[in-house]
């Protein structure tokens, strides 16, 4: 189930060369590269000659030259060139709207028609700015990206994925759960006051006493999610918003892009962005380490489920076969019938 009438981020802006880049998203082969200009350019990666990937080929001034019979196809996505003939007409690929902005370069996959740049997600800002760090990655994960969007709208899995950084048993067990949604948009706050600071806030915040703690979770559709972390001494915060957007004395935030590849495989492009003075230089390359491994921790999780899901004769198409539900679904229950809404407007509308 992919929305397609949407921006998806295809790649980090240094991914992307003057070297094809071949992906797969939404289940369609995509070949990026960038012109003599340095604009992104998204083309589908198949000749249709004879079917070789023109990600196999290679640049020829602001077009790509196919490594099997020469024919050359420029940014929009038409033949210029086959040796020794006239260009047929069929000789075309489809061209995909792109758009580069703060370090993300973005794809849409639906009608061109309706490629609106207004419409790119602007919430990854912190990328570009220069008082804040930012570790940042992508992971290629084997698993649908529905299971990727749950862990990150169910943050409890903190206690036990990831208590050697992160997490601690509080953050599962001492959470006030603040949930709403906001048109297409769905938030859910885990508040947690007075209870042990995890691993990170002691080493990087220096907290030798109880804290409050908050984790503000957004999703944006298609399959964005921004997390706010932040914190206090214990008996200092309150969950009203302007506390709720900050870090307090020390915190961090979360941005992840997930970009399905397939049913059950996916892009997930991440960073973790925290004001610099947050964690001492000499310490950055630990926080930077630790923030990677989280990734990882999540990852192999992903790709249990997905095991399991593909064992399971009653899961198949559906990704998940819940037994039941827990309080702290409510932000996922949310997110999965938002996408189900946006899906049957798709189809409704391309049914005419």
């Amino acid at each position: 189930m992919f929305l397609r009438e949407h921006w998806y981020v295809a790649a980090w802006a240094e991914e992307i060369g003057e070297a094809p880049v071949a992906r797969v998203i939404l289940g369609e082969p995509i070949v990026l590269f960038r012109k003599a200009d340095g604009a992104p350019v998204a083309l589908e990666d198949r000749c249709p000659h004879r079917n070789l990937p023109l990600s196999a080929g290679r640049r020829r001034g602001d077009a790509l030259e196919c490594g099997y019979h020469g024919m050359v196809f420029a940014a929009d996505g038409v033949c210029t060139f086959v040796p020794n003939q006239a260009v047929p007409a069929w000789a075309r690929v489809r061209a995909y709207p792109v758009v580069e902005r703060d370090r993300w370069v973005f794809i849409w996959m639906g009608d061109p028609a309706r490629a609106d740049p207004a419409r790119v997600p602007g919430y990854n800002h912190r990328f570009a700015d220069p008082d804040w760090r930012v570790v940042n990655g992508k992971a290629t994960v084997k698993g649908g990206y529905r299971l990727i969007l749950d862990n990150l709208l169910d943050l409890s899995h903190l206690a036990y994925v990831h208590n050697s950084s992160t997490g601690n048993a509080a953050v599962a067990e001492r959470a006030e759960i603040i949930f709403s949604t906001e048109g297409d948009r769905v938030r859910q706050v885990r508040f947690m006051r007075d209870i042990p600071p995890a691993p990170v806030f002691v080493d990087y915040a220096g907290y030798d006493a109880n804290i409050d703690r908050w984790q503000t979770t957004l999703y944006m559709p298609p399959s964005y999610i921004f997390i706010n972390n932040g914190t206090l001494r214990a008996g200092n915060a309150r969950p009203d918003e302007a506390a709720l957007r900050s870090q307090g004395s020390w915190g961090f935030e979360v941005y992840h892009a997930i970009t399905p590849e397939t049913e059950a495989t996916s892009h997930q492009f991440w960073a973790v962005a925290h004001p610099a003075p947050f964690v001492a230089p000499e310490k950055l390359a630990r926080f930077n380490v630790q923030m990677r491994n989280v990734i990882e921790e999540d990852r192999v999780v992903y790709e249990a489920q997905q095991r399991a899901i593909d064992r399971d004769p009653d899961a198949i198409g559906r990704d998940v076969n819940p037994r039941g539900t827990i309080e702290a679904d409510q932000g996922l229950l949310a997110m999965r019938r938002v996408i189900r809404r946006l899906y049957g407007e798709e189809q409704k509308a391309a049914a005419g």
